[in-house]
């Protein structure tokens, strides 16, 4: 009996719960990224590309900013392993509860630290705008830097919890910065006071995170009662040791996330705004692309299939992708029109949007094929070779953003030259993976076919742009396009399949309907 016990219980939930648990984030993210969506065109028709969009953009970002190496993946690549090590020991709640205090506290020195530095920190990233823009910024700052022990604790029990098997903080966490958002504006349309931006995301942080330890210590899962000065103290030793490789990414992206403000504040008020409006739409084509793609890269295969499997998500990428990036260079300004233009929402919005919108999307299609490249190498157990590509990713981003910072001045081009250090970074990390992968050739000379396809989108969305007045006949006829460009790159890059694809059509043309 007690053989039986030890057969069944550990080996058959293995595997599937990892697919689970898996599944289950890929799912709570798309939630999260269609939040977003709906957050960014509530928050486009309320504020538009005001000052106070600005403002609280880069709020955000600064108090972010310092918690970097707490809400990387440095939490949850130290904390996991630390509670499956302890669960096997029984002490799993005691760790979490002693882990979650420990960097809590951390999260609270810098929150303290945040207050009282909040004018220097203000000045450092927002020196192109007015006094009075800085201030407001700076009163934003001090009231969302409440949020920062919470959002800490949030992501501590959130990594804890997929140990356990479970993804409710995460996929809650995930969600409550944009119901915050939208709750915010909600008082901000109701009461005329853009501090209920800051009230609502600090409040909605503090409130999920009281809900997360209650939660936890319910199900047995937190041990907040058996704590002991020596467990926190072991803990932080714990955490600190192991943070130090984890340090350059995070280190490198809050960088280059700081120089883009910088460089967007001196521009004119709304280009903080405007380049997250553009993100938004360049994230949600990636991410309906790349996580269901990703999700199956880590849930499938052997490493005997890693060229294989790189030779054929190129080949999908060069045939969907790349003409995609092409559409909506092209169209760009029709697209956030669309979207965007209503309410507070004017034409310097548009402009500029648009222009941050082409930047980026000149590399969306690198951006995508690079990011489901890497889960190929973390799951061939090159992790660091992988966090090594995307820390020389983003210091191409800072390098160029640097170096172009005289041509930014222009309010026209200015966004269009940040958003083209988005693709700077999205074709270095893609080139460094494709070369990590051992195959680069092959790969190369299938970009390569697939730029015909992409010139065919762009010369046709040029002509129907110059044929046409209206938005929404130029984007019907432009994705009618984008079809034939996809069928006419997959007759290029995937013959075999596209063959097997016609002689399906054709026989079912010929076979009789009851047959």
């Amino acid at each position: 009996m007690t053989k039986t016990n030890q057969e069944n219980e550990p080996a058959p939930p293995a595997e599937p719960s990892i697919k689970k648990v898996a599944a289950k984030l890929s799912s709570g993210a798309l939630f999260s990224k269609s939040l977003g969506f709906v957050r960014e065109v509530f928050m486009a028709h309320v504020v538009g590309v005001a000052a106070l969009a600005d403002s609280f953009r880069s709020s955000m970002t600064i108090i972010l900013l310092p918690l970097a190496f707490l809400q990387n993946e440095s939490v949850p690549a130290i904390l996991i392993p630390r509670m499956q090590e302890a669960g096997r020991n029984g002490e799993a709640a005691r760790r979490l509860a002693a882990m979650t205090v420990a960097l809590s506290a951390i999260g609270a020195l810098l929150m303290v630290l945040t207050i009282v530095i909040a004018d220097f920190l203000v000045d450092t990233m927002m020196a192109g705008v007015s006094a009075a823009d800085q201030q407001e910024t700076i009163y934003f700052v001090r009231i969302m830097a409440f949020s920062m022990p919470a959002s800490v604790a949030i992501n501590c029990l959130a990594a804890g919890e997929i140990a356990f098997g479970k993804t409710r903080v995460t996929n809650a966490r995930a969600a409550m910065l944009n119901i915050g958002v939208m709750l915010g504006l909600c008082m901000l349309v109701l009461t005329g006071k853009g501090q209920m931006l800051a009230i609502a995301f600090t409040l909605s942080f503090n409130g999920l995170a009281i809900w997360a330890i209650w939660a936890l210590w319910r199900e047995g899962n937190l041990a907040l009662r058996e704590l002991s000065i020596a467990d926190i103290r072991t803990e932080t030793n714990i955490f600190l040791s192991r943070l130090v490789p984890f340090l350059p990414l995070p280190a490198a992206e809050q960088t280059s996330i700081w120089l883009e403000r910088l460089l967007a504040s001196r521009l004119t008020t709304g280009a903080i705004a405007s380049m997250d409006y553009a993100r938004t739409l360049t994230d949600s084509a990636l991410l309906l692309v790349s996580q269901p793609i990703g999700l199956a890269v880590l849930s499938h295969g052997g490493d005997g299939k890693l060229k294989e499997q790189a030779e054929a998500i190129t080949r999908f990428v060069a045939i969907v992708m790349m003409p995609a990036s092409a559409f909506i260079f092209v169209f760009a300004p029709d697209i956030v029109r669309m979207i965007f233009q209503r309410g507070a929402f004017n034409a310097l919005g548009v402009e500029l949007t648009s222009e941050a919108l082409r930047g980026i999307s000149i590399g969306l299609w690198a951006s995508t094929l690079g990011w489901i490249l890497l889960r190929l190498l973390n799951r061939a157990n090159r992790s660091t070779l992988a966090a090594g590509i995307l820390v020389a990713s983003y210091l191409a981003n800072i390098g160029i953003n640097a170096t172009s910072a005289t041509l930014q001045h222009t309010q026209t081009y200015g966004t269009f030259f940040l958003g083209l250090g988005e693709t700077v970074r999205s074709l270095v990390m893609c080139t460094a993976v494709i070369i990590a992968l051992g195959t680069p050739m092959s790969l190369f000379k299938l970009l390569a076919r697939g730029l015909l396809p992409v010139a065919l989108m762009a010369f046709a969305g040029r002509e129907i742009i110059g044929f046409f007045d209206g938005g929404l006949a130029r984007l019907a006829c432009g994705i009618g396009v984008y079809l034939v460009s996809v069928v006419f790159a997959a007759a290029l890059l995937a013959p075999e399949i596209f063959g097997k694809l016609y002689r399906s059509i054709m026989s079912r043309k010929g076979t009789p309907p009851d047959a």
